[in-house]
């Protein structure tokens, strides 16, 4: 039944031991990280450093976590950045990041959303929709270009990437109510996608479909929800606030407080339009979700796993064992990026119905 199971029967790629659902055993397939997933085509470009380095590479855990610190410190007591700063910071390294020969970054703006379209080599077999994340204060279409490439790639499909307004300068509702503007429209035209979001774009996805199905919406047209290092807790009771596991994060306590703040502007944190861990994920679309065990939203991404399961949604997890908070969206530079660029890319074709590759990273 395309990826569908019966109700109240979660589906969880993951662990090697049975899961319960209702009393019920559930069978769980475990699909670890590997090493022998199929390279992506070398790309001279673009691929600088992570085709020089080994496909099973781990980011180094002594000097990254000092390398972090030293950065936070620099950014928040020398510098005293700002969002607005960071934010311009972000969109001008990212123009030294435009993403492997072949793929076309199409600006559109529409009356119901405005943002990019990706494509790899014209190929459009689906649509994938990516919110982009950065604690709600920064990241752009652009920011994301050579990611979004990279999973067009993987793909086939055509990659959207919404904009939406940032944090400080437009609080709750504004980036909730224009990603939320932007799925009505797509589950209105009725055409099957995949729906994608990571860390702050994780949340906002997350609370889009809470709010669509509270508002009766026929969920159909989705055919997967994809969510990458979820903040889907924006209490400061948080267990990844409480934990503070800084070693491989860019962000620490303080960092996710702050912005947390930014955002809400006194909006109660526990409204599951800002704190999607809260809502029901009853008769949800199957998910695919993909966290490093050792980063700092992985607390709260533990508990957001074991809501999924137990509200019967199909549920795909992958996780790295050790991995920066955002890696995804650097696949050029990281081993890590560029699995999970494979494994997201195979995951769309399942769930879009579309054939599997025969090599996921072929040119053409």
């Amino acid at each position: 039944m395309e990826g569908q199971s019966p109700l109240g029967l979660a589906v969880v790629v993951r662990g090697e031991s049975a899961l319960r659902s209702h009393g019920q055993p559930i069978p769980c397939v475990r699909f670890p990280m590997t090493t022998g997933e199929t390279k992506p085509e070398e790309n001279w470009r673009t691929d600088a450093l992570s085709s020089w380095l080994p496909e099973d590479w781990r980011s180094p855990s002594a000097w990254l976590e000092q390398a972090h610190r030293a950065a936070r410190v620099l950014r928040r007591d020398v510098a005293h950045a700002t969002p607005w700063q960071l934010r311009q910071a972000i969109e001008v390294a990212s123009r030294l990041n435009p993403g492997p020969w072949g793929g076309d970054f199409l600006e559109v703006k529409t009356e119901h959303w405005h943002g990019a379209e990706v494509k790899w080599k014209e190929h459009d077999e689906g649509t994938v929709v990516w919110v982009h994340g950065g604690a709600f204060a920064f990241g752009s279409p652009r920011v994301y270009r050579a990611a979004a490439v990279h999973l067009a790639r993987q793909s086939r499909c055509k990659v959207v990437l919404p904009a939406y307004r940032l944090a400080p300068e437009h609080p709750f509702p504004a980036a909730h109510d224009d990603v939320l503007s932007m799925l009505r429209h797509c589950l209105s035209k009725g055409e099957k996608l995949v729906l994608m979001g990571d860390s702050a774009g994780a949340n906002l996805v997350l609370s889009a479909v809470e709010q669509c199905q509270k508002e009766g919406l026929d969920l159909a047209p989705l055919a997967g929800l994809a969510v990458l290092s979820p903040w889907c807790d924006l209490r400061q009771s948080s267990a990844s606030v409480a934990q503070n596991a800084v070693a491989h994060s860019p962000f620490d306590q303080r960092d996710a407080l702050e912005y947390i703040h930014n955002y809400l502007n006194g909006h109660d944190p526990k409204d599951p339009r800002v704190c999607p861990l809260l809502s029901s994920f009853q008769n949800w679309p199957p998910v695919y979700l993909e966290y490093a065990e050792d980063e700092f939203l992985a607390p709260d991404v533990k508990v957001l796993e074991e809501r999924f399961q137990k509200a019967g949604v199909v549920l795909h997890v992958r996780t790295e064992p050790r991995a920066v908070h955002g890696w995804q969206v650097l696949p050029e530079w990281l081993p890590e990026a560029r699995r999970s660029s494979l494994a997201m890319g195979s995951w769309v074709r399942n769930a879009l119905s579309l054939p599997p590759l025969s090599s996921p990273s072929s040119k053409g």
